[in-house]
């Protein structure tokens, strides 16, 4: 068992149905400090709804989720809000307001709940930029990027909260190509900052190279949670070993 002090995240008997379709079933894990781990397995296996229950944009039928040490399924709309500004979540779309420059984009949210002051958030927008690659786009609007930019703003914008947890949902499977290494390249830097990850994707080098720990998804179970060296050169599970001999290259 983790000492508590390490686990930042963990999940008791999550189980999450719609209608008589089990999505997720009884699944206990948790998550430590630092870590990153990796969400992947066929598609419909409950990827994303798992990841969407960690911070209650979809709410488990039953179970808990307990992030640092509170139970998030007994808490109301407001306590939420405050628990979800610490859990960074940038989706595969990119979510960013189309209206707003990338600058606007990145200081709303800690300007208007009050966590920072207008200059404060722009000087932390300008060193979020430089973290990303992009500070020659603060004035630019959505419109203008591409699809790479527009998803390493996105980041940004979700660190301008100064997370505890980044939450990942497919965050590259949206992009051209040529633009999944610049997204993936972000995700390692945070990952070697020691940002605490959780990462739905179907890039297996990034999970074999990145992660702490790899979660194979199946049938609404988490089958196989084991270190990338040990999942991807010997994965116990059967339906584990199917999926990865499917994929060209690993």
């Amino acid at each position: 068992m983790t000492d508590n002090n390490d686990t930042i995240i963990e999940l008791k008997g999550l189980t999450k149905k719609f209608g008589d379709n089990v999505i997720l079933n009884d699944i206990n894990a948790e998550i430590k400090r630092s870590e990153v781990v990796t969400l992947i397995g066929p598609s419909g296996t409950g990827k994303s709804t798992l990841i969407r229950d960690l911070n209650m944009l979809d709410k488990p039928t039953s179970g808990q989720v307990l992030f640092e040490g509170r139970d998030l399924t007994k808490m109301k709309d407001k306590e939420l809000d405050a628990i979800r500004a610490k859990m960074g979540m940038v989706f595969q779309s990119f979510n960013l307001f189309p209206h707003l420059s990338v600058e606007r984009n990145i200081t709303l949210a800690p300007v208007k709940l009050g966590y920072l002051k207008e200059d404060q958030a722009h000087e932390k927008a300008l060193q979020l930029l430089k973290k990303v690659g992009l500070e020659e786009k603060i004035d630019a609007f959505p419109r203008s990027l591409s699809g790479g930019q527009a998803q390493r703003v996105a980041i940004a914008r979700a660190l301008a909260m100064d997370p505890d947890v980044m939450l990942f949902d497919e965050p590259t499977s949206a992009l051209d190509p040529e633009m999944v290494g610049e997204v993936l390249k972000v995700m390692q830097d945070l990952a070697a900052d020691g940002m605490t990850m959780v990462v739905v994707t179907h890039e297996m080098g990034f999970a074999k190279k990145v992660a702490d720990r790899v979660w194979f998804l199946d049938q609404g179970k988490i089958s196989e949670d084991a270190e990338p060296e040990q999942f991807f050169s010997d994965p116990k599970n059967p339906r584990a070993k199917e999926f990865l001999s499917k994929l060209i290259e690993v």
